[in-house]
């Protein structure tokens, strides 16, 4: 699932059309480590506290459509382009760690790691296994994905195929939400 589209990958997607490798480290790393944040509390509540889910799963999904909502309007407005604009957004780290906690699809992921692939009941000692196997798996497919989007920028695409692209990303994105939530 780290690899398929999603709003991070969707994300890094978009980045890649938009901006340079070097220049987006920071905030690719901050994307990787933003899973860790929703990896250990989900993990250790499902040890400990099975409602603390339940409890926050309205303001979860409201926090979680507004966010999704804002990837939408910052991937209709972006230009895919090679051309160095001052005015275009670059995402900072902070932005990343944003990511995955506001994300419906990187929490159906880390519940079903922390439970269908466990062969015994989840203790507190394989969370970290599960942390570890998330952070290098998705330093690998996230990365892929801006490197994809790094191409998209560099085939300098008409304008009608920048907006098959940018279609192509709110469909990935509007699915992957809607198959995170039924």
């Amino acid at each position: 699932m780290v690899a398929s589209p999603g709003p991070a990958n969707i994300i890094l997607f978009a980045l890649g059309c938009t901006q340079h490798f070097s220049r987006s480290i920071p905030f690719i790393l901050s994307v990787v480590l933003s899973k860790q944040l929703i990896i250990w509390p989900i993990g250790f509540s499902l040890v400990l506290i099975n409602e603390l889910l339940a409890k926050y799963e309205t303001i979860m999904m409201v926090l979680s459509i507004i966010f999704i909502s804002w990837i939408g309007f910052k991937i209709i407005f972006m230009e895919l382009s090679v051309k160095d604009k001052s005015s275009a957004w670059a995402p900072r780290f902070y932005h990343g760690l944003l990511v995955h906690p506001l994300n419906p699809k990187a929490w159906m992921m880390v519940v079903l790691a922390c439970t269908a692939f466990q062969s015994q009941a989840l203790s507190t000692d394989k969370i970290p296994n599960i942390a570890i196997i998330f952070l290098l798996i998705q330093l690998i497919f996230h990365s892929a994905w801006f490197w994809f989007g790094s191409i998209v920028r560099r085939a300098e695409l008409s304008e009608k195929n920048s907006r098959i692209v940018k279609i192509g990303l709110l469909i990935s994105l509007t699915a992957s939400v809607v198959f995170s939530y039924y």
